[in-house]
Parts: C-alpha cells; structure tokens; sequence
C-alpha cells in the first residue's frame, strides 16, 4: 500500500508539472503595433528635441547646420514619417524637412503639431506632421 500511494503522489506531481509546462509553452508572444498615441508622442519628442538643440533657430537663419533638422527627422523610427515645417508670420515657409522615403501619406491618419517660436523678435510656427508609412502589398 505504501508503494501504491508514493506512485500516485509522484503520478500527480509529474501531471501538474507537464500541464503547467503546456500551459507556458502555448503562450506567444506577439508584439503591439504602435498606435496614434505612440505615434503623438514621437512628434511631440521630436520637435522638442529639435527646439532645445537650436536646430530649428538654425533651419530659420539659413545657415549650414540648418540640414542638422533634415538628421534628427532621420533618426526617428523607420515605420514613422515626419514632416517639419517652420512658417513666417506672413505664412511663407521659413523652413522645411521631410523625411527621405515619406512622400505618400494620403488618406492615412496624421498626427499634427504646432507651437510658435519667437526668433530675433519675428514670430514663427513650427508645425510637425506624422504618420505611419503605408505597409508594402
């Protein structure tokens, strides 16, 4: 009897074992697409960090780093596209950088944008556009 009931005990030690090894190994992971939240926040992230580095102020007086907007729009991720303009007060473009393989982005949701920049005493609006690359077939 005492054999008989150290098998079982072992008997149902090794089930819950195999059924609680079946239950993890079943679980997959499967990755989030981001969403427009994600996608707000990265826009939001990025012209902050083209504000505090001086690169918009540098976009707008013309000068040689001004392509320095052009490589932190670069640097965001790969599914995302972003597109910075910076307006004058008469609504002409001061400056501009779009990210290099983002052209298409009609009927797609946009994340907009904008904040006014006040530049040697002229008022300016950055305004940033984003949106998720259309997904290839």
């Amino acid at each position: 009897m005492k054999g008989f009931a150290i098998t079982l005990d072992a008997v149902i030690a090794l089930s819950f074992f195999f059924i609680v090894m079946i239950v993890v190994a079943s679980q997959t992971y499967q990755p989030r697409t981001p969403g427009t939240i994600y996608l707000k926040q990265l826009t939001l992230d990025t012209l902050t960090v083209l504000e505090k580095t001086g690169r918009v102020s540098a976009a707008i007086h013309g000068n040689e780093t001004a392509d320095a907007m052009q490589d932190v729009i670069e640097a965001t991720p790969e599914m995302a596209c972003i597109e910075v303009n910076v307006y004058n007060s008469s609504d002409g473009i001061a400056a501009s950088a779009l990210r290099s393989d983002c052209t298409d982005k009609d009927g797609l949701d946009i994340q907009t944008v904008a904040r006014p920049v006040l530049y040697h005493g002229d008022n300016y609006i950055i305004k940033t556009e984003s949106w998720f690359k259309k997904q290839a077939g």
